[in-house]
């Protein structure tokens, strides 16, 4: 019943949230026929229009959307000179500024008419970072629950947040494990595991290169010493020591323990450590195992690339592993969750009454606003139906409470208008929606007792509480989730394993550089948030967040550990910004090549928000050549050729050829790596190991010069970055846009642009500051409206 209930109750706020408001057909005015026909037709007519574009036919309707983004799309390339080019009749200024005002205000209007207002869902990183807060847990939902629409590269638009029959069963069992951690056990666990075993006396040791009397040795870096005959049971947290120093070096060396390892399945990384040498020094760690019989595995980092090692003879360092002591699970009892639940109520005699106090507690907190007795009732109905079925105390008040985070009233994100009459357009979201916005924009999860208890006085929406409200909920370690789920979203890190870079041709890449590549990106973020620097450092900066490990791979003296700092960079440095992060650079490209179109369609798409058209109809893309023979440019070069390609290709390929100067993963490069025709090489892959022939070899070189689409050539990246450095308000309205899109979860539309010069116009006395930034979107007018 209770399934069949809340399967209803869901899908009758899809149908809901789904439903568009009606309107009147919008048609583009007869006025700008004149202008078309004298300056446009020539060229966008007929059977073969230039770039397939027939404004003879194309449809004025611009109720549709589709139909609006192209008449949009022909208002941009007027109003920047684009169109009519400069080969073609120039119109005179009072004509082109009559055509741009018409069609501006009728895209304005026909947007702001079929803007659709949506119930918006959470998803899924929402649901867990929600469930975790409400109830003081820690708790992995995500893999439960279906993969969101990450439309634009933003899993926050609420059109784009379905809820199919198979999502509504998964937040079914997801409230499972959800509630099986907040109840927890109701007696006091057993610490099931307390004890200290030697390395050398594990079933395992064998893999070891070296066996010694109080421990192993590891000198090989393509293998990992597993802890064979000890298991944790899951899901809980666990305490690990182990005593560990390199050897046969001067310098720390790196260890990586991955947990949740079950046979030869390597589960997740738990943790890298830099190991001093020469004396034992005992490396700490906590870890949560997820399922029974899990265990851990230890690594040695950049060790010898091979298997096979013959110890007795190798120089290189190695990693000594001795001692390791492991103690848990860790949770205390009570757990918090389950102490925070009851409060005062004793499950062992709870009543019905006390189920109705704690559902009404909850409901506050989980529907983000003050709940009536009304609105109780019905999860109370529900405990009551178990208590009468002989179902125990705290069974019935589960089952109460799992209706609640089942609910629409949970699940959506719900945004009523302050109580007054307004026209749609002036209409404003409550103080409740606004602390609900605010919470999920800054961390990803529901509004804490402060922002409801300044909602429920009325106070919130004043300028000066919004602003200390932004600074306390960014100074709040939450905001973290921000920081690391927007720039996965907007520069698309969190497709960072989508490929796999080829170990034949990057046999430097491995979960080291992956993990420091993610951090310095984070890094560099938080660092312009909490500074308040200027978010042209985006496209360049004077500054890099790295490690050790990306220093020696950047070629940066002088950084040692893993920890993340910032490092002014030396003069003529190509790092700098975000482009040129290998974080970026990484994701940019596939395993085994760069593109240049590839790489410039992904930096107007993603990193400034402003994609390419499709290529046209039958126009094959352009696929380089691994083996070396000809280069990218040279088959772009015949590309362009078709007019119809080089119309967009003369903005993707600049940056793009900017970016050939660094890899697959992101190292600078002077040339290409080939598998086929090319000089050998002969790199030894580790300082002291043979030198051995790489299975790489010595391609064309490289070729990082272009002209930006306006005709300002670069010899590569350094002066490309500068030129996009000339524009400075693209950067601030592309990451507006970006925020914008991101906090309220929608798409924008036409009619939104006045919004976003508005508050780029704002910030410009700030220096486009990233924390200005943030604190001007908050303010806007446009994030008050529903």
């Amino acid at each position: 019943m209770l399934k069949r209930s809340l399967n209803t109750s869901c899908f009758v706020v899809l149908a809901l949230a789904s439903a568009e408001y009606a309107c009147a057909d919008a048609t583009l005015p007869t006025q700008l026929t004149p202008f078309l026909e004298r300056h446009c037709f020539d060229c966008h007519s007929g059977d073969e229009p230039e770039a397939g574009l027939n404004l003879q036919t194309m449809s004025t309707d611009i109720a549709d959307a589709d139909v609006r983004r192209r008449w949009a799309y022909l208002y941009d390339r007027v109003a920047t000179g684009e169109m009519p080019p400069k080969s073609a009749e120039q119109p005179d200024a009072k004509a082109k500024a009559q055509l741009l005002e018409t069609l501006a205000d009728s895209l304005t209007r026909a947007d702001a008419i079929q803007r659709e207002v949506v119930l918006r869902r959470l998803n899924r990183r929402e649901y867990e970072h929600g469930v975790r807060d409400l109830f003081d847990i820690v708790v992995d939902v995500q893999s439960i629950l279906p993969d969101d629409s990450a439309e634009q590269g933003f899993d926050t638009i609420g059109s784009d947040l379905s809820v199919s029959a198979e999502q509504m069963v998964a937040y079914i069992e997801a409230a499972d494990v959800v509630l099986d951690q907040v109840f927890g056990s109701a007696t006091a666990p057993p610490r099931r595991i307390n004890q200290t075993v030697n390395f050398k006396d594990l079933r395992s040791k064998d893999t070891a290169d070296r066996i010694l009397p109080d421990g192993v040795v590891l000198f090989s870096g393509a293998k990992d010493l597993p802890l064979y005959g000890v298991s944790v049971s899951g899901p809980a947290t666990y305490r690990l020591r182990i005593q560990a120093k390199a050897i046969q070096t001067d310098r720390p060396v790196v260890m990586q323990v991955n947990g949740g390892v079950t046979g030869r399945i390597p589960g997740h990384v738990a943790g890298f450590f830099a190991v001093p040498p020469d004396k034992l020094t005992t490396i700490e760690l906590t870890d949560r195992a997820v399922e029974n019989s899990d265990t851990f595995s230890f690594g040695l980092i950049g060790g010898f690339p091979w298997w096979s090692v013959k110890e007795d003879e190798y120089e290189g360092a190695g990693l000594f592993l001795g001692d390791i002591h492991i103690e848990g699970p860790l949770e205390q009892w009570p757990p918090p969750s389950r102490t925070r639940l009851f409060g005062n109520v004793d499950p062992s005699n709870g009543t019905l009454e006390d189920i109705r106090g704690i559902l009404s507690r909850i409901m506050r907190e989980a529907f983000r606003r003050p709940v009536n007795s009304d609105e109780v009732e019905p999860y109370v109905a529900l405990a009551k139906q178990a208590l009468d079925e002989g179902v125990s105390f705290e069974g019935a008040l589960r089952r109460g409470l799992k209706g609640v985070i089942c609910a629409p009233e949970f699940l959506y994100l719900e945004e009523s208008v302050e109580e007054r009459q307004q026209s749609r357009e002036s209409q404003r979201i409550d103080d409740f929606a606004l602390a609900s916005r605010l919470s999920f924009f800054l961390w990803s999860s529901l509004p804490d007792a402060e922002l409801l208890a300044l909602a429920e006085r009325g106070e919130l929406g004043r300028p000066d509480v919004l602003r200390e409200q932004v600074e306390r909920m960014l100074a709040d370690p939450k905001s973290q989730r921000f920081v690391e789920s927007f720039t996965g979203q907007w520069l698309r890190l969190d497709d960072i394993d989508f490929t796999v870079p080829d170990q034949s041709l990057y046999p430097e890449y491995d979960q080291l550089l992956r993990q420091s590549m993610l951090g310095e990106t984070h890094a560099f973020f938080r660092e312009l948030l909490d500074r308040d620097l200027s978010v042209q450092n985006f496209i360049d900066a004077d500054f890099v967040m790295i490690n050790q490990p990306l220093a020696d791979f950047y070629g940066i003296e002088g950084v040692d550990g893993l920890e993340m700092r910032r490092v002014d960079l030396p003069d003529n440095s190509p790092r700098g910004g975000v482009l040129t992060q290998a974080s970026v650079l990484k994701v940019s490209a596939d395993g085994t090549r760069t593109s240049p179109v590839l790489r410039g369609a992904w930096i107007l798409k993603y990193f400034f928000g402003t994609p390419s058209p499709p290529p046209p109809a039958g126009v094959v893309a352009v696929e380089p050549d691994i083996r070396g023979a000809t280069t990218i440019r040279e088959q772009l070069a015949k590309h362009r050729e078709h007019e119809s390609c080089n119309r967009c290709h003369r903005k993707i390929d600049p940056p793009g050829f900017a970016l050939e100067s660094f890899d697959v993963i992101g190292a600078q490069r002077d040339w290409y790596r080939t598998r086929g025709s090319g000089k050998y090489l002969t790199i030894p892959r580790h300082p002291q190991a043979p030198k051995h022939y790489v299975q790489y070899r010595q391609g064309p070189d490289v070729d990082a010069s272009g002209t930006k689409s306006d005709g300002q050539p670069f010899t590569g990246i350094h002066e490309y970055k500068q030129l996009l450095l000339k524009d400075n308000t693209a950067m601030p309205r592309a990451l507006t846009r970006l925020l914008l899109s991101y906090s309220l979860g929608l798409h924008l539309g036409f009619s939104d642009r006045p919004a976003v010069e508005r508050i780029v116009e704002s910030v410009e006395s700030h220096h486009y500051g990233l924390r200005s930034l943030i604190h001007a979107v908050v303010q806007s007018e446009t994030f008050r409206q529903p």
